[in-house]
């Protein structure tokens, strides 16, 4: 016998795309047998797509997606995307935003966030947090790598001074004033894993600790730093202490605890090896 399973297939456009129209979205209560709106918190993985002429019943229909399930990233990111193609700005940027609080590694509601705070607010060093933040988590994405070229030109034009350091350099310079967290654990990330830049990951991370004392994995990144570049073993205890009592179940805090502390233990038995 032929196994079959329900599929959206005939929904589906010539890319493999869902068409919301074609979709019902009515729940029929009291049934057993399967219908495409019974339950689509079950198709979470699928991407689907509206156009910008789609009227206020298709809005409707998403809104009460997201209230059905507020932390789905995909919904939220398509419902962000809906209000942005209706003009709606602020409500897009609104759940781009709980997009990424959902989904921390979705580089393209990183991106779509970024552009948005930037457009909106102007606030170049929350659109640079997370615009670093979108290229680390899809280094290979062509389209953020071109919103943020993009985004590194326009600031470059705004401020507009003869200065010898590239947009680039400048666009990396970030106010001393900035007390974000977020923007300034991004940062630091940004200038770990992509520049390489140990020294300027530590102050950054430093900074982000100072704003957020109760971020266990920043405290984490200050002291694997702290070991790292000053081999300073009790002031590394001291960052493993904060982190551990800020997150004491995160597996990565954890894991880099007690590497910490096989390293040292290596290091007090074998003092030949510094």
């Amino acid at each position: 016998m032929l196994h079959t399973e329900p599929s959206f297939s005939v929904y589906a456009d010539e890319e493999g795309l869902i068409n919301i129209e074609k979709v019902d979205l009515k729940v029929e209560k009291g049934s057993d047998e399967f219908t495409f709106a019974k339950n689509l918190s079950e198709f979470d993985k699928l991407a689907i797509i509206v156009g910008k002429e789609e009227d206020e019943d298709v809005v409707d229909d998403y809104k009460k997606m997201v209230d059905q399930d507020p932390s789905n990233p995909v919904f939220l990111k398509n419902y962000a995307h809906l209000l942005q193609s209706n003009g709606d700005l602020d409500g897009a940027e609104e759940y781009y935003f709980r997009a990424t609080q959902a989904d921390p590694k979705d580089g393209e509601s990183l991106m779509q966030y970024a552009k948005l705070v930037w457009e909106l607010h102007h606030d170049q060093d929350r659109a640079l947090g997370y615009f670093e933040a979108a290229v680390l988590a899809a280094p290979e994405d062509s389209n953020i790598h071109a919103a943020y070229a993009s985004f590194m030109w326009e600031i470059d034009e705004d401020d507009n001074e003869n200065n010898e350091t590239s947009p680039v350099e400048e666009s990396l310079e970030m106010d001393e004033k900035c007390c974000d967290p977020l923007v300034l654990r991004n940062h630091a990330q940004f200038l770990r894993q992509t520049k390489g830049d140990l020294a300027g990951a530590e102050e950054y991370y430093l900074r982000a600790l100072q704003a957020d004392p109760a971020d266990g994995e920043v405290a984490s990144q200050c002291a694997q730093l702290a070991w790292e570049l000053h081999h300073d073993k009790d002031k590394a205890s001291d960052y493993f202490g904060q982190a551990l009592a800020a997150a004491p179940t995160d597996s990565h805090v954890l894991a880099a605890y007690a590497k910490f502390l096989w390293e040292a233990e290596d290091e007090d038995q074998h003092p030949d090896k510094l």
